[in-house]
């Protein structure tokens, strides 16, 4: 009877992932190049934090492993297959909620916006939406926005009335950014 329970579990699992074989079967490869397009997007996009995307690769590294690991024998097995197809639907799952779930990223300082800001502007450039001329602009606004931090932070640390007017101009100088970058000015004629 002993023996008799892991083979049933088994059959039911390999029964209810049957349709899963009538799809091509992506190996961990083409996964990891689409996991890491759609985490690496997440990044650009603020909707995952670094330590997100690290704690996902990792995640993903340990799956690869474990392909890995049931490759060494005959090839992949059938239960092996469904097991890591298991694994990856969740791991996907796991990158999509952290991507849409809308937590509180916590404080950033002025220089991981500015990754952010400067690639939104050299976005802007490149694609004509803005000028070089208003590129500079909210380029310099954005180092008076960093000089603005150093006082805080030299007077003892920001404090939480100094990070809310630090959030507040950010906001207003991103917002100056879209503006810039939809009035149609820099747009090649």
């Amino acid at each position: 009877m002993r023996m008799l329970l892991p083979l049933v579990a088994a059959s039911a699992l390999a029964a209810a992932a049957a349709p899963s074989f009538a799809a091509p079967w992506q190996n961990i490869n083409a996964r990891q190049a689409e996991l890491d397009r759609r985490i690496e997007a997440g990044v650009n996009s603020g909707e995952l934090t670094r330590v997100e995307a690290r704690r996902l690769r990792a995640e993903f590294r340990e799956l690869a492993r474990l392909e890995a690991k049931y490759r060494r024998g005959d090839g992949l097995q059938p239960w092996e297959r469904i097991d890591l197809d298991q694994r990856f639907t969740v791991l996907s799952a796991r990158v999509r909620w952290d991507r849409n779930d809308g937590q509180d990223r916590g404080w950033q300082n002025i220089n991981q916006r500015q990754r952010t800001l400067d690639h939104k502007i050299d976005v802007g450039v490149r694609n004509g939406t803005l000028t070089q001329t208003e590129a500079a602009r909210l380029r310099a606004e954005f180092q008076a926005l960093g000089r603005l931090e150093d006082q805080y932070r030299a007077s003892g640390g920001l404090q939480a009335s100094e990070r809310a007017d630090l959030d507040r101009r950010f906001d207003a100088l991103n917002a100056r950014i879209r503006y810039e970058r939809r009035d149609g000015e820099g747009y090649r004629r």
